[in-house]
């Protein structure tokens, strides 16, 4: 090959060009690259082992959970819903976005657009999955903890409009699920530590009376399963990620302006 016809730059690297920032060429999605038996098969084995062995004798033993430690779920599994997470997000996005597009150093501007994709990945991965789990809950319409006594804990239908039929799977479980995913996507190197995360407020929702372990077990991989969905997607228009060689998406190596 004559140096004529070699390409500029590397494939999939973006870089920085006379001030623009010039992402790689695009590559279209494969369905492979969704990774879905990956998650789904541990995933349903997961909820049905849950289902078998665990939803009925912990439910029955949620009742010797002392009052204060009970409160205490409940208030650190509020700190897992979406909304304050999304509104977060979307505004630093929004702020961030908004600097880059203004005057200042390059380097800045270019630091604020990456931050402010970044922080809109947040954001569409975790309203994606809320989404998606509200609709689900209210279709399955499996019976809440506290109609374990009239219903037992196998009880499905009417989900759709009483909030006591929407227990599968759990909504702050899968927030969990996917803010902790797309945390460990932005900063593999902490995974362990987001994955721990997001399995000490998922199954606090246990203790706090609010769900069986199967619906938390279905939010956590049924949320991270988004995220990382939602990290092919951006990989595809080179946001924050780029495919690699067999298409699932990888964080981008930025090259800054000096």
């Amino acid at each position: 090959m004559s140096m004529s016809d070699r390409p500029a730059f590397p494939p999939g690297r973006p870089v920085v060009r006379s001030g623009r920032f010039m992402p790689g060429p695009q590559r279209r999605i494969r369905f492979a690259a969704t990774c879905w038996p990956e998650f789904l098969l541990p995933g349903a084995t997961l909820v049905v082992l849950c289902l078998a062995v665990l939803d009925q004798p912990v439910v029955m033993a949620a009742d010797g959970i002392l009052p204060a430690f009970r409160q205490l779920a409940v208030a650190l599994t509020d700190l897992s819903t979406s909304m304050w997470v999304l509104s977060v997000s979307l505004v630093f996005a929004c702020r961030a976005l908004a600097a880059s597009a203004g005057g200042g150093p390059r380097r800045q501007r270019v630091t604020a657009l990456l931050l402010g994709q970044q922080a809109l990945y947040v954001f569409a991965a975790l309203a994606s999955a809320a989404f998606a789990a509200n609709i689900i809950k209210r279709l399955i319409g499996r019976a809440r903890p506290e109609l374990f006594d009239s219903l037992g804990f196998f009880h499905f239908g009417g989900g759709l409009m009483s909030y006591a039929h929407q227990s599968f799977p759990s909504g702050h479980s899968t927030a969990a699920g996917a803010f902790f995913m797309a945390m460990s996507m932005l900063a593999p190197r902490y995974r362990p530590l987001f994955v721990s995360f997001a399995l000490f407020f998922g199954f606090a929702r246990i203790a706090a009376g609010a769900h069986y372990p199967s619906d938390v077990a279905a939010g956590l991989v049924f949320g991270a399963w988004v995220a990382f969905c939602m990290a092919l997607l951006f990989s595809r228009y080179r946001l924050v990620f780029t495919p690699d060689r067999s298409g699932r998406p990888v964080l981008r190596r930025h090259c800054l302006p000096h």
